[in-house]
């Protein structure tokens, strides 16, 4: 049976990926093929030689992704280091200062015999177990049942318009399940904010250090199911990478979009709309001011007439009946005028740093999961940053107040988490390199658990080498290094001057 090119190019999409059908139909000098009863197809060499270009050109592009996240999260740690010696902040001691917020019964404390708040363990622990792990199961059970349903509505609706039971509507119809998937993760991001942040109120932490790492987990957990599950799906289940990149720009545009409604517009106008209000209270009680102020003048004139008149008698009777009007009882309007402080003091305060921070390790999981699959998502992530970078400086200036700056010598548990995603990322490459058939094409008689092994090789094999190269390097620069034994010689030589001047 000989087929067309158009049988081939409907074959290629249920067997293989449509990212080697695109390749194929935009040829459209595939030749014919021969399909035997067994199913298996014999492409021409033309065809097997673009199957080979693009399976080589992935697996190329996996190793870089993985060397550029590697090489990425070095980088960033000798820099951080780099500007914590310029600020002065690289060798501080995180001080562990009880949260405002914390509550307890008053317990002496062993260490400083004075009365402190003090909270049982075993009451944080209860809590936990009973409410904080529950309501997060649910809220994740919730947001992975909403995905997979519009996923399936996605599915329903490419079928029914195949079939021509839908109107196109100028591809609205296809696009309408992407939008809405968008909006009902970006709707339980904020909710997954809210409720991570009541739990870990509730638990009531003593020091800073442990409610945040405590916070940043959650939020981390709960925005990776909500972030990472739609598009997952797509991949590993469906095999639709169009699809995929479509909803990944239909995620970076919505996100962005509600982000800056949520965060920039909305601010914006409440705060305008109370400063017009303000401005308004100010010009009516200026125009009071006004009148009031003639009202004086006028009396000052009837006041100087009776003087003239010598009737002090009247005049004192007028005096005392006028003189809730006095001069010094009319307010200046100079001090009705709101200074930058006071229009300050009115907007809200910047808010902390999670949303930002889980933020851009969110993108940089599109990146290294991903950009394999869609090789746009580092450019919507670059543009992104560079819109949300304007957006916070616009924050900064025009809504929120001027925030307390906080002396920090790295970011924290965030640069844990992303040399975790690296390895994680590893291994997602590697699954997608096998469910691509990319191994089988590569190494046609190599059986499937001999092609487990091989892909489980590789990966332990990629992480190992991940490790050695961190292990390798040092998080500090040399020059850093040399200027803190600098510090620390002249530190030395100081004292021991001052030693020998206070023997002699």
């Amino acid at each position: 049976m000989q087929l067309t090119g158009k049988h081939i190019f409907v074959r290629i999409i249920s067997k293989l990926d449509l990212k080697v059908a695109v390749i194929l139909i935009n040829r459209c000098k595939v030749r014919k093929c021969m399909v035997h009863n067994t199913g298996s197809f014999h492409y021409s060499d033309r065809t097997l030689l673009i199957f080979e270009i693009d399976d080589k050109l992935f697996i190329i592009n996996s190793l870089l992704n993985i060397i550029w996240a590697t090489g990425f999260l070095i980088y960033w740690r000798r820099r951080q280091a780099e500007l914590a010696y310029k600020w002065n902040t690289l060798d501080m001691e995180e001080l562990e200062e009880t949260r405002p917020t914390y509550k307890g019964i008053l317990h002496r404390s062993p260490v400083t015999n004075k009365y402190e708040p003090y909270y049982p363990p075993w009451k944080r622990l209860v809590f936990r177990l009973f409410v904080t792990i529950p309501m997060l199961i649910i809220n994740l059970v919730l947001v992975s049942f909403f995905i997979v349903i519009i996923i399936r509505l996605q599915s329903w609706i490419d079928q029914q318009l195949k079939i021509g039971r839908l109107p196109s509507l100028m591809s609205l119809t296809e696009l309408l399940p992407k939008i809405l998937l968008a909006l009902v993760t970006t709707i339980f991001d904020d909710v997954y904010k809210s409720v991570c942040r009541w739990l870990t109120d509730r638990e009531n932490y003593r020091e800073q250090r442990v409610h945040d790492n405590q916070m940043i987990a959650k939020m981390f957990a709960c925005a990776c199911v909500n972030s990472y599950l739609s598009v997952f799906y797509i991949a590993f289940f469906t095999h639709k990478y169009i699809r995929l990149a479509d909803q990944l720009i239909t995620i970076f545009v919505i996100k962005q979009f509600w982000g800056h409604v949520k965060e920039a517009i909305i601010p914006y106008i409440v705060s305008n709309t109370r400063l017009s209000v303000l401005i308004q209270l100010s010009k009516k009680e200026q125009i009071r001011y006004a009148e009031r102020k003639d009202l004086n003048n006028k009396l000052k004139i009837i006041l100087e007439q009776w003087n003239n008149s010598k009737q002090i008698k009247t005049i004192n009777n007028i005096s005392t009946t006028y003189s809730f009007i006095s001069h010094d009882s009319i307010p200046n309007f100079e001090t009705l005028s709101l200074s930058q402080a006071e229009i300050e003091c009115l907007q809200p305060k910047w808010p902390d740093l999670y949303e930002d921070y889980l933020e851009i390790v969110i993108q940089f999981g599109y990146i290294i999961f991903l950009s394999t699959l869609f090789p746009l998502a580092a450019f919507f992530s670059l543009l992104s940053n560079i819109i949300e970078i304007r957006a916070d400086a616009f924050k900064l200036c025009m809504i929120c107040q001027r925030p307390f700056s906080q002396r920090v010598k790295d970011i924290g548990h965030w640069q844990k988490i992303m040399e975790y995603m690296v390895i994680a990322a590893i291994i997602v490459n590697c699954i997608f390199c096998s469910i691509r058939g990319v191994f089988r094409r590569m190494l046609p008689d190599l059986p499937f658990a001999a092609e487990i092994f091989l892909l489980v090789c590789i990966e332990h094999l990629l992480i190992i080498i991940c490790k050695i190269i961190r292990s390798s390097i040092e998080n500090i620069p040399y020059w850093v290094r040399i200027e803190k034994a600098k510090m620390e010689y002249r530190r030395r030589e100081a004292l021991t001057v001052r030693q020998i001047n206070k023997f002699f």
